[in-house]
This record gives structure tokens, sequence and C-alpha cells, in this order.
């Protein structure tokens, strides 16, 4: 009996010193570049909302979020595998819903493209415009700002009606004709990176102010960054975009209600 509670107590002894102590989690370590991407389709998932995939599109656009959901909870709990495994379910869910949401924009009435255009271009700026955009005398883009410019492509290259002027800015240490080029170099690098996330080439055209516009107290390092940057100009052209709005079967009972006699 002896020999029996001694060999139990050696057991559980040994048992224990496998158990994960507090504070230790049995799962892999996050993967830096998932959670990026998870962070861009909640950013897509905003745009869908703007566009109005929740009014329209509305079981789809749920089933959208839940499958983002699903994988922003397996990428918690550091399961990796299963989190892209989701990810491409949530990629091919995306372009459906893409595909739907841009027929109902030129077939039906569904959206008021005018208020969600308003938006998107609002959205579109703000994220052209965020700090912090280059460092002293570089043209490389500083990673919150490229992250800023990828969300940007996003919106700029399903407006293909929507033409982008990009200029380049610099303080006011150097030359004025080095900061010229400056400029353009840092203007030349938007558009580039803008291309590579698809947007197309020829909705975007770059100039360069150099130092001319730039206001700088020599004592103020915040306001010489802040001049170290690409001012952003969206004109819109509406002539290329002429929506030939008609219904739907499913939107017959709208063409009913506007031809009944009570409503002539």
């Amino acid at each position: 009996m002896g020999r029996l509670s001694s060999l139990l107590m050696m057991l559980l002894a040994s048992g224990c010193t496998t158990w994960p102590t507090t504070g230790d989690t049995p799962y892999a370590a996050p993967d830096v570049d998932q959670w990026h991407e998870l962070e861009h389709h909640s950013f897509e998932l905003q745009l869908l909302a703007t566009r109005g995939a929740k009014l329209c599109l509305p079981g789809q656009y749920q089933q959208l979020a839940n499958i983002h959901d699903k994988a922003n909870q397996e990428a918690k709990a550091g399961f990796t595998d299963d989190a892209d495994i989701t990810l491409l379910a949530y990629q091919t869910q995306f372009a459906k819903i893409q595909r739907q949401m841009d027929w109902l924009e030129h077939h039906t009435e569904c959206l008021d493209t005018r208020y969600s255009e308003i938006q998107l271009r609002d959205q579109f700026l703000l994220l052209m415009r965020i700090d912090n955009q280059f460092a002293f005398n570089r043209a490389k883009l500083l990673p919150d700002y490229q992250n800023a410019l990828r969300r940007a492509a996003s919106i700029l290259k399903r407006q293909d009606h929507w033409q982008l002027q990009l200029t380049g800015h610099t303080d006011t240490i150097g030359t004025t004709q080095s900061n010229y080029q400056l400029g353009m170099r840092r203007a030349d690098t938007v558009r580039r990176y803008l291309i590579e996330q698809g947007v197309d080439s020829h909705q975007i055209s770059i100039f360069s102010a150099g130092e001319i516009e730039s206001i700088e107290d020599p004592r103020s390092r915040t306001q010489r960054l802040s001049n170290r940057k690409v001012d952003a100009r969206v004109l819109v052209d509406h002539h290329t975009r002429s929506p030939h709005r008609v219904y739907s079967l499913s939107d017959w009972h709208a063409v009913k209600e506007q031809l009944s006699p009570g409503s002539l």
C-alpha cells in the first residue's frame, strides 16, 4: 500500500510539471501579417456599410461579418491555420458581395450613390492626410502612412471616375531645387504604391510644391514634420459615370407604386 501511494505521488508530481503555469498559454504566438490582414478586412466591412450593403444586402453582409468575426476569434486563440482557411472563405464572400453591390449601384434605386460617394470621398481624404508621412530628407513611406494608403486604395480603385492629384511638399531645410525634386519623389512614391494596390495609373497625376507652401517656426520640430507630406485632391468626373438605372424584378413593387393611379 505504501508503494502504491508513493507511485501515485510521483505521477501527480510529474503531471504537474507539464501543466502550463499561471499566465502561460498553450497556443502559438499571434501571426502579425494575419492580424494586419484582419484589420484591413475590418476596414473593408466599413466601406461596404458606407456603400449601403447593410441596407441592400443585409443577409449577405451579416454573413460576411460573421465570417470575419470567426477568423478574428481563431487568430486570437492562436489557431492561425484555421484562421487562414476562414479568411479564404471571407475573401470569396467579399468578392461576391462586391459584384452584387456594383450591379445594384448601376441597375436599381437601392443605393443613394450621391450620399455614399460624399462619405467615401471624405473618408478617403482623411486617410490621405494622416500625420507622419515621411522622415527628414526621405521619400520612403512611414509605416502608418503606408497602412493608410492601403486603405485609401481600397476606396479609390472602386471609384474609376475619380481623378487624384498628388502634390509633394517638404520643409525648408535644403535648397529650393533639391526640395522641389524631393517633393516630386514623395508624390511619385505615393502614386506607385497606390498603383501597386490596384489603382489605375490613369487616375493619378503628380506635382511638387517643394518648400514653397511650407510655413515653419525653426524652433518647432512638429511643424517641420507636418510639412513633409503629400497633399491629395479629388476631382470627380461625372461625365464618365453615367448610371443607367432600371428596376429589377425584385423592385417591381416599387414600380407598381409609382405607376398606380393614386400616385399620378
